[in-house]
């Protein structure tokens, strides 16, 4: 069915001259960090993620399950957001006893698997954490499960260039 106007022209919808712009919250170059976290220097985050390695390796989680990692919320907004720093800065980082340190459910996914997980992770972030959160706040935000932090902790050891997947 067509439209006629007074003058007896077809209408027309708008047409995009440039086509639809495409936002990925996936991309971490789109993600807003708060700008104690924008503005980190590399030093820090380099000094922090061995704390977060060394927090989750304390935990012991390598003997939990999936479903059972999953329900540990003890992980806050300030972590994750440092490890998607990381992250955007292209960085990895290997753990030689990687067979003792991640549950082994994880080691039966790829690395494009792995990636969907921290796709989430980081639109979750995009669309639930404000840029104006202050340190304080993002600490006390204890959002993120032990489930979480093994999908991005194994995807930065898989990534890494030394990375040999035992057959």
């Amino acid at each position: 069915m067509c439209l006629i106007l007074k003058d007896k022209k077809a209408f027309k919808s708008a047409q995009f001259t440039k086509g639809l712009y495409h936002y990925d919250k996936t991309d971490p170059e789109n993600l807003k960090f708060p700008l104690n976290i924008d503005n980190i220097q590399e030093n820090s985050i380099m000094k922090a993620i061995p704390r977060i390695v060394d927090k989750y390796r304390k935990l012991n989680y390598k003997r939990f399950n999936r479903e059972e990692l999953d329900t540990y919320k003890h992980w806050n907004d300030l972590q994750v957001l440092l490890l998607i720093k990381f992250y955007k800065n292209n960085w990895s980082f290997s753990i030689p006893d990687e067979k003792e340190f991640f549950p082994s459910f994880i080691f039966t996914f790829s690395q494009d698997s792995l990636k969907k997980k921290l796709d989430l992770i980081i639109s979750y972030c995009h669309d639930h954490i404000e840029q104006n959160f202050s340190k304080e706040e993002l600490e006390k935000r204890f959002s993120w499960s032990a489930l979480d932090i093994t999908y991005l902790l194994h995807y930065f050891v898989i990534s890494h260039p030394d990375y040999k997947e035992d057959v």
